[in-house]
């Protein structure tokens, strides 16, 4: 069946994604090829190992644990967050990973960084993920409150730079029906700059010309993937699952009842298109029988 699973980062906006990639899996929806960025391939790898509500504990339970997310670890390491935690103690032991489960599956998952000195987006496959994390601490890694990260002879940060909603990388792939989960209501309109002023990135990052033009670039970056999004649901090609009302949280939000509210929506916002889900995948199984 060519059809995909797209999702969009967000930091702890992720927390709607995690509800409803578990509602996707009490369903037994399990979608052949997802391609997601930053938070949205943390959440993908607990989908990948069937884990319903892992995610949910994580945000609700973790998200305020000075180890996982802290001004002092961007002190201690230059990261604001503590991927040793995350990916020994957390994965380990707290929250287990079934890490048996993840190898197992045939699903597979791309996770998309960006090149740092090319500007460009690198995906990278989650084979044997496990016995080099580097791929998945690179999607993840926000320029300027992380380190770039060398991985497979490239230097990597954050997807969401380049390719905050693969779509059009599914959609080049031969994917031709997509599920898009994306962290952002409709209404919602980026604001024509980046993050950061623009001198402070020619001075942080003046190795790296190509990095800040690219995050220069990336509100409409943004602007054209959503757009795609919503063409392909209306020519029948995609689902777009987003909140249903805004959420109006920082990129770290600690606050887990804010946190289990967002959980929640996800949840809702998902239950209520079960109907049109399955009547998408039925007809996507038939397609391809003819």
């Amino acid at each position: 069946m060519c059809m995909g699973l797209v999702l969009e980062g967000g930091g702890n906006r992720g927390a709607y994604t995690a509800g409803v990639l578990d509602v996707l899996c009490r369903n037994d929806i399990y979608i052949p090829v997802t391609y997601a960025v930053s938070a949205g391939a943390c959440n993908a790898l607990s989908y990948l190992s069937k884990q319903v509500k892992r995610n949910f504990r994580i945000y609700t339970e973790y998200a305020a644990d000075k180890r996982y997310c802290s001004l002092r670890n961007l002190m201690k390491t230059g990261c604001l967050f503590g991927y040793d935690f995350i990916f020994g103690e957390l994965a380990k032991e707290l929250i287990p990973f079934d890490y048996e489960e993840f190898e197992r599956t045939t699903m597979k998952l791309y996770m998309c960084s960006t090149d740092v000195e090319t500007g460009e987006p690198v995906f990278i496959s989650s084979e044997g993920l496990f016995k080099d994390i580097s791929p998945l601490i690179a999607t993840a890694s926000l320029p300027v409150v992380s380190n770039i990260v060398e991985c497979r002879g490239k230097k990597l940060l954050d997807g969401g730079v380049v390719s905050p909603i693969p779509i059009d990388r599914a959609i080049s792939d031969g994917i031709t029906r997509n599920i898009v989960v994306l962290t952002r209501d409709e209404g919602y309109v980026k604001k024509d700059k980046p993050d950061f002023p623009l001198v402070y990135l020619k001075h942080r990052y003046k190795k790296y010309p190509k990095l800040v033009e690219a995050m220069v670039n990336r509100p409409k970056v943004y602007k054209r993937q959503r757009e795609l999004c919503y063409s392909e649901q209306s020519a029948g090609r995609a689902i777009v699952i987003q909140p249903s009302k805004p959420i109006n949280i920082k990129r770290s939000c600690k606050d887990p009842e804010l946190l289990e509210e967002i959980y929640n929506l996800g949840v809702k916002d998902t239950n209520a298109r079960l109907t049109e889900i399955n009547r998408f995948i039925a007809c996507a199984e038939q397609s391809d029988t003819i």
